[in-house]
């Protein structure tokens, strides 16, 4: 009886906290389903808001509307006859209002998961569990093994989840990449806040 209710109250405790930290699921962005679109200077561009919701990256997106940013999965097509870099010819504009994509690593950095704030869970070391009967009683240290396991665990899924979300906006960025003559291409931009407002692209004079 002692030890069932000994591996019941660990099996709780790692239950209740032990999904604190978030893993990461990718985008995808060439597998998304695009309803917004719009076409300006032979360059057509359709795009997705709330990706990160989507994808059921529930932490990554609370940061996100926190920090005032949004995470916009793209898909551009040069129907142009010359080919266009990203960066160095194109404008995207929210509404009438120029945006500007961010780095990588800066939206990264805004929205990722914070590793050290797991850091408090190390408090449950001190966590006893007393099984007593009609003659003794008896204190068990279950938190030596519970709060250094469930911190560790926390950190490391956060750590994890924060390397492949920079993984995923680097290998989808498409911010100085040149789109040849008929090319489609797919990225990840992250902007300040557009309101949800329509997204246009135009080419530079």
């Amino acid at each position: 009886m002692k030890k069932i209710f000994i591996q019941a109250t660990i099996l709780f405790l790692l239950f209740l906290i032990s999904g604190c930290a978030s893993t990461y699921k990718a985008i995808n962005p060439p597998q998304l389903y695009y309803t917004a679109h719009s076409s300006r200077d032979s360059i057509l561009i359709s795009y997705k808001y709330n990706v990160l919701q989507e994808k059921g990256n529930k932490k990554f997106a609370k940061k996100e509307q926190r920090k005032g940013i949004q995470i916009i999965a793209i898909k551009l097509t040069n129907k142009t006859d010359r080919t266009v870099n990203v960066r160095k010819n194109i404008v995207f504009y929210s509404g009438d209002t120029p945006i500007y994509p961010m780095a990588p690593v800066d939206i990264k950095n805004k929205i990722r998961q914070s590793v050290l704030s797991y850091l408090p869970y190390l408090l449950l070391t001190f966590t006893t569990v007393v099984v007593s009967d009609n003659y003794s009683a008896v204190s068990y240290p279950v938190g030596i093994v519970i709060g250094p396991g469930i911190t560790a665990a926390n950190m490391a899924v956060a750590a994890t989840a924060n390397k492949k979300l920079l993984r995923e906006l680097n290998d989808y960025n498409i911010l100085d990449r040149n789109i040849d003559p008929g090319e489609t291409v797919y990225g990840i931009i992250g902007v300040r806040n557009t309101d949800y407002g329509p997204i246009t692209v135009r080419l530079k004079n």
